[in-house]
């Protein structure tokens, strides 16, 4: 697959990278819209939708609507999430069809181009990638962290 991918132009990659996403994501959704119709009595749909990256992500939609979702292509973690969260609360199709494929192209430009490059490369020498991974996760932890408590030293 990696000679495939590496054999293909730029922009063919992008588009291959942009159908993947529209598929995974359309399916997503499709699940959610399912689930709502008569799922919510399932205990499987039930556990999921109770839990805490459900509820971030719930939070995440309901600030930022229809714009979360193209963000949540920038997000590791929260992608699915937030599209499960636009097919239960019944994102409208005229808003969320629009916002997806401008968030899957995002998705699609990010993994053909450095995406699956770091990919490779931490298949490939995981030693290399593993401190750039740490360097970069210490700073964005240290973020997280400081938001979370001005938020509830602002709720005190």
């Amino acid at each position: 697959m990696q000679a495939w991918l590496e054999s293909l132009p730029l922009g063919a990659g992008i588009l291959f990278f942009w159908a993947v996403g529209v598929v995974r994501t359309t399916v997503v959704f499709v699940l959610g819209r399912l689930a709502v119709r008569g799922g919510r009595r399932v205990d499987r749909v039930r556990r999921v939708i109770d839990t805490p990256v459900y509820r971030r992500a719930e939070q995440f939609v309901n600030r930022w609507g229809v714009l979360a979702v193209p963000a949540c292509f920038l997000t590791v973690g929260l992608q699915t999430a937030v599209i499960l969260t636009t097919a239960v609360t019944g994102m409208p199709l005229r808003r969320w069809i629009p916002a997806m494929l401008v968030g899957t192209l995002i998705w699609g430009v990010v993994y053909g181009t450095v995406g699956m490059a770091v990919v490779w490369a931490w298949l490939e020498q995981p030693w290399v990638v593993a401190p750039v991974v740490v360097l970069l996760a210490v700073p964005a932890a240290r973020t997280i962290g400081a938001r979370r408590r001005s938020r509830r030293s602002a709720t005190r």
